[in-house]
């Protein structure tokens, strides 16, 4: 039987329909600039903690994974912003985690701002336990005394916005609201603009003249 012949052509035309189906393709994340740039602020957050000996440093929680995070979403019932997803995916709060936030917990920002586990952002939204309750459709990421910063839900920018809530809980006013990589981002710069940590504080002290020199002062209350 010589190649050519059509015995030889049919014989090659049945192997080729018993030949598997090649597997597809695995799916490509679609690019995030905003998430990424979280990531890589919240490294740039804990290295300059470790090289300045706040005591952040050694106790930030390990971040969560996605299919926790898919839970919360189901949860909540809403969309949890990419950014947000970013940075509890780096870090899932601190430990030891306390309530008298200016004086008693390791601080992510200037001002005492505690960063919070998702466990606890998520109860705070859902109104239960001690501590001050997010708004309606906004889950915290920072807390100090009757302040929050949270993110709003349901869209995938992540903008956050300091609420500060009443002493009964009952009423809470907006200020200002910015995306989460500008203000990750300014208070990683102002690290490097003349801002000092007192770790006996857990607190910070910031140079005014460094202020000026950043875009948005505001966010280093």
């Amino acid at each position: 039987m010589t190649p050519n012949s059509p015995v030889d052509r049919h014989h090659v035309v049945r192997a080729a329909r018993r030949a598997p189906a090649a597997a597809p393709a695995a799916r490509v994340p679609a690019p995030d600039p905003e998430a990424d740039r979280v990531t890589r602020t919240v490294e740039r957050l804990r290295a300059q903690w470790t090289r300045c000996g706040a005591d952040i440093a050694a106790h930030l929680r390990p971040g969560v994974d996605e299919a926790r995070l898919d839970a919360v979403e189901r949860q909540l019932g809403l969309l949890m912003p990419r950014g947000a997803r970013a940075w509890w995916r780096a870090v899932d709060g601190v430990d030891p985690v306390r309530t008298a936030y200016r004086t008693s917990a390791p601080t992510v920002g200037p001002g005492g701002w505690v960063p919070l586990t998702l466990d606890e952002a998520v109860r705070r939204a859902s109104g239960r336990g001690p501590g001050l309750a997010a708004p309606p459709a906004l889950l915290p990421l920072f807390a100090r005394d009757e302040e929050l910063i949270a993110v709003r839900l349901g869209s995938s920018r992540t903008v956050v916005e300091l609420v500060v809530v009443s002493e009964d809980g009952e009423g809470y006013q907006h200020s200002w609201r910015v995306g989460l990589d500008e203000l990750l981002g300014t208070w990683a710069d102002a690290m490097l603009a003349a801002v000092h940590w007192l770790p006996d504080a857990h607190d910070w002290v910031t140079d005014p003249f460094a202020l000026q020199a950043l875009p948005r002062a505001e966010l280093l209350d």
